[in-house]
């Protein structure tokens, strides 16, 4: 079976975990990377082939952008498994949400999955996720959806409310330390163009979604969320969801 990923990373993280699920399947694989993608044109999945999707959390739903940017890949009725990465709080809505997208979008959705990965604003909670655990997990989840794809497959029930979480948030935002040479790297990947290419160390407010690309991508390691707002928030939220979470999934009916 020919698989296409696709998948929303800023840090790359979701990218490894849909790209774990689709090896199960599939050699003949074709990837869209949409984090900093902004063309328009449509992508059709035909229905003999099999659509792996997947977004990080942020706040309990699907990252707005992301859902743009979703929004051009029609199925022809093409099976898709959709994968929710959350930093080890909770999914809250966003399984359900993007459930819904690819659903509204023209595919059947034959399993869901919830991992969990390296928190992208307070990273000492998850930290080094998704480990080999996580990622036997994932080959299970692969091994029940070929089972599935193989004997057929009806309606899926999914964890989650509609309507959907209002998102919230705290007011932070990474900028630059006295580390940063001003290379540009940061402003070239940001999705959201937040960051000006002539003045890198700063951030636009308005514009800035948070996802720690710019932190990841860094070459010298000068970008970072600081500050007293911060280091009270990331005390509170360290402490409350330092315990584990595990993956959760979810199955079509067999048919």
């Amino acid at each position: 079976m020919k698989v296409t990923t696709l998948y929303f990373s800023a840090t790359y993280t979701t990218r490894r975990v849909v790209e774990a699920v689709a090896a199960q399947f599939s050699n003949d694989i074709v990837s869209y990377d949409i984090t900093n993608d902004k063309t328009t044109d449509e992508v059709t999945i035909p229905a003999g082939e099999l659509l792996v999707v997947g977004v990080p959390v942020y706040a309990g739903r699907v990252p707005a952008m992301a859902v743009e940017r979703l929004r051009r890949f029609k199925g022809e009725q093409a099976p898709a498994v959709v994968v929710a990465v959350y930093g080890n709080r909770h999914y809250d809505d966003a399984v359900l949400e993007l459930h819904d997208i690819m659903s509204e979008c023209g595919f059947r959705i034959v399993s869901a999955g919830a991992f969990v990965a390296q928190h992208s604003i307070f990273p000492k909670v998850g930290k080094a996720r998704p480990d080999a655990g996580d990622m036997v997990v994932i080959e299970n989840f692969a091994s029940k959806t070929k089972e599935l794809l193989a004997g057929g497959f009806g309606d899926i029930e999914i964890s989650g409310n509609r309507p959907y979480k209002v998102p919230g948030g705290i007011p932070i935002w990474p900028t630059a330390s006295r580390k940063c040479t001003a290379c540009g790297v940061c402003a070239r990947l940001c999705p959201a163009g937040a960051i000006d290419p002539l003045a890198p160390k700063g951030v636009n407010k308005e514009k800035c979604i948070k996802c720690g690309r710019c932190i990841v991508v860094c070459p010298a390691k000068a970008r970072r969320f600081y500050g007293i707002k911060y280091s009270l928030a990331a005390g509170r939220f360290n402490s409350a969801f330092a315990a584990r979470r595990e993956p959760e999934m979810w199955f079509a009916k067999e048919i």
